[in-house]
């Protein structure tokens, strides 16, 4: 589904990402940690293209995203993105964020395109909120707009960075049982989250990066009761009390 050769990426003298490897399965729940700068977001901006890597190459779907000329606006209808900042258009309803990208990318009907919006609104728990505009909700209640949003174009792949950083901690919970939920689903998820106890419930495998590199990978048992990195175990040691 998703495979990262030989990724560098530069900003100026940064070296952010420094020789990724990594394959992601259809339907995998893949869970990335590490300390803040260690290039977490970066990997998954290059995921979908948001980030063009200095060297080496990506392939989403079949589709090699890094080639010249490749069809990414087409690839990232398949691979959508939950960011921390939620990223609604504040002038339109709830219902008309979840509508839009359906309806002038996909070119889906008006009237489709809304029915499966409010599926989707249901199934966050906002269906009451379809009119309202996104300065009208919560933090929580905006994070969850957006992963409907990410949902109404029926995604193969949603990437989430760090989805829950930037809600007050009550509002954590109700995100992070909304992912709970998506994860029973056979959609591929990688996740950028400082969530361990989510990372432990729903995640396939962890991947632990630190200074630009993958230090250790494998599965949330593994990963939380014997890593074998001594940079795993130190950063374990701080957030896990």
């Amino acid at each position: 589904m998703i495979r990262v050769e030989n990724v560098h990426k530069h900003f100026g003298k940064l070296h952010v990402l420094k020789n990724i490897n990594l394959e992601i399965k259809t339907g995998e729940k893949l869970v990335v940690i590490g300390p803040s700068g260690s290039g977490k977001s970066t990997l998954i901006r290059c995921i979908n293209a948001l980030e063009k890597p200095s060297s080496g190459r990506v392939w989403v779907d079949g589709v090699e995203l890094t080639a010249p000329k490749a069809p990414i606006t087409k690839v990232r209808q398949n691979v959508q993105m939950v960011f921390q900042s939620f990223n609604l258009y504040p002038h339109k309803t709830v219902l008309e964020n979840l509508t839009l990208a359906p309806i002038k990318v996909q070119g889906v009907e008006k009237e489709k395109a809304e029915e499966s919006a409010l599926r989707y609104l249901d199934r966050v728990g906002l269906r009451s909120k379809a009119d309202c505009y996104p300065s009208q909700l919560s933090g929580g209640q905006q994070q969850r707009v957006a992963i409907a949003r990410a949902l109404n174009m029926h995604p193969k792949v949603i990437l989430f960075d760090e989805p829950t950083s930037a809600l007050d901690p009550e509002m954590i919970q109700e995100v992070l049982d909304v992912m709970v939920g998506l994860a029973k689903d056979n959609i591929t998820m990688v996740v950028v989250t400082h969530e361990m106890g989510f990372a432990r419930q729903v995640a396939d495998r962890v991947v632990f990066m630190d200074e630009g590199e993958i230090v250790e990978e494998g599965t949330p048992e593994h990963f939380f009761t014997n890593p074998t990195s001594d940079r795993t175990k130190s950063f374990l040691g701080k957030i896990i009390r």
